[in-house]
């Protein structure tokens, strides 16, 4: 389950935020002032940020350049009132990956949340492998499956799903999960193609690392 430190000093938005993004399948860590966001984001493993810009006891672009600057780079998301271009240039040049302006659906933020954490398999990744077994690594960054140093060729939904599960090790993932992180928006999900993909993939890394779980999913098992 992927983890997102949100930080909102408006009691109403910072509780409507946690909640639907809990709703949403996420862990969600939620406070309201800066000193309390740093220490949370340095003494606890994050997948993604929201941070405000106006914020109790200091602002969000300065949070972020001091975290980017200690060398955390989990990626972060502004939601913020301020609308000049001069302020989304601020945000992007402290190090921010999307930015998006209030008032906002909470639907949209969940498709930037999405989006991102998608595309970014793990900022905070130390090794540019995952060994799987053996013979096999997953290259993170590439997205690929090696065989020493030969690439074992997967489809482009196969290498995101293998992606998706190493991420979420020895955790249930439902289809829903799969079909949010797989498809893209417009695409219509296919149980018979997923499927399909996860006979291939245990085809690849044996049946016994993938196991079905009748009517709530599929989970990896290191």
């Amino acid at each position: 389950m992927n983890k997102i430190l949100v930080l909102e000093d408006e009691p109403m938005l910072q509780d409507m935020m946690s909640s639907y993004l809990e709703s949403s399948g996420y862990e969600v860590v939620s406070t309201d002032n800066y000193e309390e966001a740093l220490s949370l984001a340095y003494e606890s493993k994050f997948d993604l940020f929201i941070f405000d810009v106006k914020i109790t006891r200091g602002n969000g672009f300065e949070l972020l350049d001091e975290l980017r600057n200690s060398g955390v780079g989990t990626p972060c998301i502004f939601a913020t009132s301020l609308n000049a271009m001069s302020d989304v240039t601020s945000g992007f040049k402290v190090g921010c990956d999307d930015y998006i302006k209030k008032p906002f659906e909470l639907a949209e933020l969940l498709l930037r949340v999405q989006n991102i954490l998608k595309r970014n398999f793990n900022h905070n990744q130390n090794d540019e492998f995952i060994t799987i077994n053996n013979e096999l690594k997953f290259d993170i960054l590439q997205k690929r499956l090696l065989k020493g140093d030969k690439v074992v060729p997967l489809a482009k939904k196969e290498s995101e799903l293998l992606a998706l599960f190493l991420k979420n090790k020895n955790t249930i993932l439902t289809r829903d999960d799969i079909y949010s992180q797989i498809w893209d928006m417009g695409e219509m999900p296919s149980e018979l193609s997923l499927r399909v993909y996860i006979r291939n993939l245990r085809k690849i890394i044996g049946n016994e690392k993938i196991i079905s779980h009748s009517k709530l999913g599929y989970e990896y098992v290191s």
